[in-house]
């Protein structure tokens, strides 16, 4: 299979969807089997629905005549659409769940009837009159007192029955059948997943005047928010007579809601948990590594890390992992628990994804950039020479009695433009980035730090990507004008040494390093990446447009040049990212061991472990990037990628129904 095609077979899954139709969009296989599975669905809703109505709606009314009646409009929630992976797997998906609520305006409004009515929700919940009298007062009952407050969830039919006889007399008070949202996957999908929850006080108008209903619950994180629009549907309502204790006594008209859209997601699961599974035992060994030291002195060890996998043709991610992650079903209840203050407080962050919101300096997986870009200005070509001893001493523009020395991490000799990437040598990007001149009198010109900015930024560092998850950070790309304003001091030929071997000021984050990787794969695109891979229409899916982000300024004879080196790295004798390549397949890649912290007493400092790499070399389908706060990238990082690789070329069997939730019917609330 070395550099072919990779020949990715899988059985059919349910609700699969298949390869792109003539119209250019996707067919999902088996509709028979997605119709059959909806039609289930929506019978087993309804029929739960219905049996709740005759419980706890059709109890014995008023008789006519007793008492005035009034008109009530009462909302119909719309099913939120269901999230799926690009094979169907079903990731997040609705299910019923019973809940009381009080209306802070139908209570009564005398203060003793109203701690009466309280008292009486207190006695047959549970929930604390403290708690109650507090989410009367708070938050939106402060903005519209007519909107129910939930105040209790989460118990079984019988006891909806129990609780909606108990509480009939009781002013204000209802027994409610909502929708609740149920993740799969466990910690897998987190992030990307997000999460729904109230709307919170402080966007009550903006959530008004976009005709939402203050007790509605939305997106507050992952794809939930940003595709809140597409997957919240419209809400119905039904306009109904009731008596004065609320009791539904005739019903005059409805208007049906409308599902919301289904999302399915590029992200392909059985991938996404290889990665995840892969990342951790890179993280084992970097971890252990670190612990190793005997210079550390209890300094502390953060074991986090991420990878992407990234289509070159389309900017789809196939994968995107954050250790360590959590389980977007820890924010499903009414109130904080154990579990949601553990997260909050977690000194390692698990709520932040380290592949797209934490940047940290790449290390030597930055070299092929500006090699690119030294072959695009005609600084080097492949058969530039040039040696290195080990290190490079210059003098101080300030002083020529004081010397600095950059050193290499080995003594490599003489070395052409391949070479100084096979083996990762920093004297050759030393000259590269900011040029030397020889004691015997010759000068080599470098790049020089706004070139290296210039060409840098191109390939989407320095700012976000356009990921269609919220709270990208855009990392920093520095230049001598940056470095005025912050520090108030000029640019040094020592900066753009260390900027040229990606350490120094410079910060990016594994996704932008994933992107910049499928651009020197795919001949130049810098793709926009995203997890949304479009939405469920019947028996289709329509596909989001890919997005490009701009073109390289770089020929295509020159970035062929870096894609033989990055060859030459994984699959040469000496190169540095032997261990990145699977069995049978070629690879582009490249290794980074960033040093980071404060040095230790041996004079060495603590590294992030980094690799990048793209396969097959000879038609790419994938890029990726593999971060470890603690590591090397050649015997760390760079295994996880092979794994990785591994996972994405030989596919397992169909797997329906892997995922750590329950069955995955849904599609109606």
């Amino acid at each position: 299979m070395d550099g072919g095609a990779r020949g990715r077979l899988r059985p059919p899954r349910v609700a699969v969807p298949a390869p792109h139709a003539e119209d250019g969009t996707v067919r999902v296989n088996d509709a028979r089997l997605l119709i059959l599975q909806f039609v289930v669905a929506v019978a087993l809703v309804a029929l739960s629905v219905q049996l709740v109505r005759m419980h706890l709606v059709d109890l014995p009314v008023a008789p006519p005549g007793t008492d005035a009646l009034s008109v009530r409009t009462i909302p119909i929630e719309a099913p939120r659409g269901l999230v799926l992976d690009r094979d169907g797997e079903v990731l997040a998906r609705n299910v019923p769940l019973f809940t009381v609520a009080v209306v802070p305006g139908e209570l009564p409004a005398d203060d003793a009837g109203r701690r009466a009515a309280l008292l009486d929700v207190e006695q047959h919940t549970g929930v604390p009159l403290r708690s109650l009298e507090r989410a009367m007062t708070t938050g939106l009952a402060t903005i519209d007192p007519l909107v129910p407050v939930e105040v209790h969830r989460g118990f079984g039919l019988q006891d909806a029955i129990a609780l909606r006889a108990a509480l009939a007399a009781t002013p204000g008070v209802v027994v409610e059948t909502r929708a609740m949202r149920l993740y799969g996957g466990g910690d897998l999908l987190g992030h990307v997943l997000g999460h729904v929850g109230p709307i919170p006080a402080e966007s009550a108008e903006e959530y008004l005047a976009a005709g939402y209903r203050l007790n509605e619950r939305v997106g507050q994180s992952g794809v939930e928010a940003v595709y809140e629009s597409e997957l919240r549907g419209q809400l119905g309502h039904r306009v109904v007579l009731a008596d004065p204790t609320g009791r539904e006594v005739e019903h005059v008209s409805q208007v049906d809601a409308v599902a919301g859209a289904d999302l399915v997601l590029s992200i392909d699961v059985d991938l996404q948990r290889a990665t995840a599974e892969a990342l951790e035992r890179g993280l084992d060994t970097g971890f252990e590594a670190a612990l190793s030291r005997e210079v550390r002195h209890d300094e502390p060890i953060e074991r986090i890390g991420a990878a992407v996998v990234i289509d070159v043709r389309s900017g789809e991610l196939l994968a995107v992992v954050s250790s360590p992650s959590y389980d977007a079903n820890t924010f499903s209840g009414l109130d904080p628990t154990a579990d949601t203050v553990a997260l909050l407080t977690d000194e390692a962050r698990p709520l932040v994804h380290r592949a797209y919101q934490e940047v940290r300096a790449p290390g030597s997986i930055f070299k092929p950039l500006v090699g690119a870009a030294a072959l695009q200005e005609g600084i080097a070509t492949p058969l530039t020479q040039i040696r290195s001893t080990g290190s490079l001493t210059v003098r101080s523009i300030y002083d020529p009695d004081v010397t600095y020395v950059f050193k290499d991490w080995t003594e490599h000799g003489v070395l052409d433009f391949y070479g100084g990437l096979v083996r990762s040598s920093d004297v050759y990007y030393y000259y590269l980035s900011g040029g030397y001149d020889d004691p015997d009198g010759t000068s080599f010109e470098g790049l020089g730090v706004e070139r290296i900015a210039q060409y840098v930024r191109q390939f989407g560092l320095g700012a976000p990507t356009g990921l269609d998850l919220p709270g990208e950070a855009g990392g920093l790309v520095p230049d001598s004008a940056w470095k005025e304003a912050t520090y108030g001091e000029p640019w040094v030929l020592g900066d753009t040494y260390t900027l040229g071997i990606g350490q120094g000021y410079l910060t990016v984050t594994p996704l932008q390093m994933a992107v910049a990787a499928a651009a020197i794969a795919n001949g130049g695109e810098v793709l926009v990446p995203r997890v949304a891979r479009g939405f469920r229409v019947g028996e289709n899916v329509e596909l989001l447009p890919r997005e490009v982000a701009g073109l390289l300024p770089i020929d295509a004879e020159h970035l062929e040049v870096v894609r033989e080196a990055m060859k030459r790295t994984a699959d040469g004798p000496l190169g540095t990212a032997r261990r990145g390549e699977p069995e049978g397949i070629t690879i582009g890649g490249k290794t980074g061991t960033a040093e980071f912290g404060p040095q230790h007493p041996d004079d060495e400092f603590d590294t992030h472990g980094w690799f990048i790499a793209f396969a097959p070399y000879d038609e790419p389908e994938i890029a990726l990037a593999v971060y470890l706060n603690h590591g090397s990238g050649a015997l760390d990082a760079a295994p996880v990628a092979h794994d990785i690789f591994h996972a994405y070329f030989n596919p397992p069997t169909s797997q329906v129904g892997t995922l750590a939730s329950p069955d995955s019917t849904g599609g109606a609330p």
